[in-house]
């Protein structure tokens, strides 16, 4: 008996070093695995999936070694349709979406100053970082309910033409085309005296080149990936490097999502989603407007941009786009004026202008 008395006074402190290195975390061998719904209306070959989309889930999950995993279901895997993708963020269906503004037309009354012609100015990069700033104060009401990692603009918006070539505002009349999207692309279609094509035409090179319409108001790089550059046979722009406004893209995270990280994973979410990621993000689609433009330059399309007076008559033009927005900002209390202003001169710090 004396001895195991003995024994048992030995072990004692042993076992109460033991007993505290139990207590005591292990790094990482425990911790919460969190893991986040990401849904996209593209396909994986996509632009948006494949150079946005994909990097950012890699290297969120590499950086926050794998305590987070991202779970990407483009094409509208997880059900819905592409024009509920906000409402399905801001309502924690999904914790992630990326999407088009032109999808939710009126949703983003502020943050749309910068898809305007004669407010974004041809660099996308530029335009990101603007985008960027300015939604944390004046485009914050936007996004209620709604954490944006990302909101974005492509290179712009040219017409891509199966018809006559136009070099002159005067050559838009008559022109049947299809606007990216209700409002400010329609707009502007019909500002230059063209007008909008009343169908959807899902087969849009096929109707092109079968003389249903006569083109379209897109960027370069989106009428690459749909054939529409095949189906044309010239391309306008209004001026160098100077396009008729943009679309916006929406990369926006559920906030109560967001803000229920722990701080250590929220910083990574931050870090992937402020002013590198902008400015990344817009070289990628200035990269791939100017491959549409090389692809239908190697067609032997003509690129026709508006020159002199054409391209004064063409602003001026525009410019009744840009009123029919403020008219729509005012009825809904909102300074629209002010916005142009800083939206113009956010883009002109960042691009050096």
């Amino acid at each position: 008996m004396r001895f195991n008395v003995t024994v048992l006074r030995t072990l004692q402190p042993v076992a109460r070093v033991l007993a505290l290195l139990l207590l005591l975390p292990v790094p990482g061998a425990y911790a919460e695995i969190v893991t986040l719904k990401l849904q996209h209306f593209l396909g994986e070959d996509s632009i948006p999936h494949t150079a946005l989309i994909a990097p950012w889930a890699r290297r969120v999950e590499a950086e926050s070694n794998g305590r987070i995993r991202v779970q990407i279901h483009p094409a509208m895997t997880l059900g819905g349709e592409a024009d509920q993708l906000v409402d399905q963020a801001q309502n924690g269906v999904v914790d992630i979406v990326w999407t088009a503004a032109a999808y939710t037309p009126g949703r983003f009354p502020r943050s749309d100053v910068f898809s305007l012609p004669l407010v974004h100015g041809g660099d996308p990069a530029a335009t990101n970082l603007a985008i960027m700033e300015l939604i944390k104060r004046e485009l914050k009401p936007d996004f209620p309910g709604l954490h944006p990692l990302l909101v974005h603009v492509h290179q712009g918006h040219a017409f891509h033409l199966s018809g006559r070539p136009v070099a002159s505002v005067a050559e838009f009349r008559g022109l049947t085309l299809r606007p990216p999207g209700r409002g400010i692309g329609s707009w502007t279609i019909e500002a230059l005296g063209a007008e909008n094509t009343k169908k959807r035409h899902p087969k849009l090179p096929k109707a092109m080149t079968e003389g249903e319409l006569d083109g379209a108001l897109m960027s370069f790089n989106l009428a690459q990936s749909m054939g529409v550059i095949e189906a044309a046979t010239s391309h306008t722009l209004l001026g160098e490097n100077e396009f008729f406004g943009t679309s916006l893209f929406l990369f926006l995270m559920n906030e109560a999502r967001y803000r229920a990280l722990p701080a250590d994973l929220r910083e990574v979410i931050d870090r992937n989603s402020g002013p590198v990621f902008a400015r990344e993000m817009g070289d990628v689609w200035l990269k791939a407007g100017h491959a549409g433009i090389t692809a239908a330059k190697r067609q032997g399309n003509s690129i026709n941009k508006l020159q002199g007076e054409e391209r004064a008559k063409a602003h001026a033009r525009l410019a009744h786009v840009v009123e029919l927005w403020l008219k729509e900002r005012e009825q809904q209390g909102i300074d629209g004026a002010l916005l142009i202003e800083q939206a113009r001169q956010a883009i002109a710090r960042y691009s050096g202008g």
